[in-house]
């Protein structure tokens, strides 16, 4: 049996029309503000395109009876994006409000806060107080030694760093409630426990 190298892999899947489809679809939807404009970008979101029709969402009857009256002029913009050689034209764009709320849904769900995730790291904070004119006159100063700072010369010095780093990091994490070992934030919040204590008791 003979192998199939990795470039005619690509080349094969790349000429496939649901990947070109695919590929002008993610094009759209990243210039779609640029498309449209402002205002009509945030009432409206490309869902994707079959048959070489633009499927769009809008947020109201009103919105889709308005664009409707503008396909035209937004079709011409597409496809001008798209390249005047494409042989994968988009041919229509249909406007409706059947899938507005589920559109809008899935983007809420796929949007995540870095502070609510578990593995949040916070920035270093100092770890005393200072006056203000102490302060300030510090704060120049590290602005000024941020400047002449090298990359480390040696895995050594690189690893003094890192540990550095992670002890100052460690020193303002809260303890675990069950075996006391400093934990993230955000694991407490979600598990009441650290993530070797979750793994040990809620993921066997």
């Amino acid at each position: 049996m003979s192998l199939t190298g990795l470039p005619n892999i690509l080349t094969s899947i790349q000429s496939r029309t649901s990947w070109q489809q695919r590929c002008q679809y993610l094009l759209i939807v990243e210039k779609w503000s640029e498309i449209v404009g402002e205002s009509v970008a945030k009432q409206t979101c490309p869902i994707g395109v079959y048959q070489k029709s633009l499927q769009v969402a809008v947020s109201s009857p009103v919105w889709s009876q308005a664009l409707t009256f503008e396909r035209i002029r937004i079709l011409t913009k597409v496809n001008a994006l798209l390249g005047e050689t494409n042989s994968l034209a988009i041919a229509d764009i249909h406007f409706s409000t059947a899938k507005w709320a589920t559109q809008q849904k899935t983007i809420k769900e796929s949007k995540v806060v870095l502070e609510d995730h578990p593995s949040y790291l916070p920035a270093i904070a100092n770890s005393s107080p200072q006056s203000p004119a102490r302060s300030k006159t510090k704060s120049s100063k590290l602005k000024i030694e941020s400047k002449i700072i090298k990359a480390p010369e040696t895995a050594t010095e690189a690893f003094q760093r890192w540990q550095s780093v992670m002890q100052q990091r460690t020193n303002q994490m809260p303890p675990c409630p069950r075996c006391d070992r400093p934990a993230l934030t955000g694991e407490i919040t979600r598990w009441q426990m650290c993530r070797v204590c979750a793994i040990e008791t809620l993921f066997k």
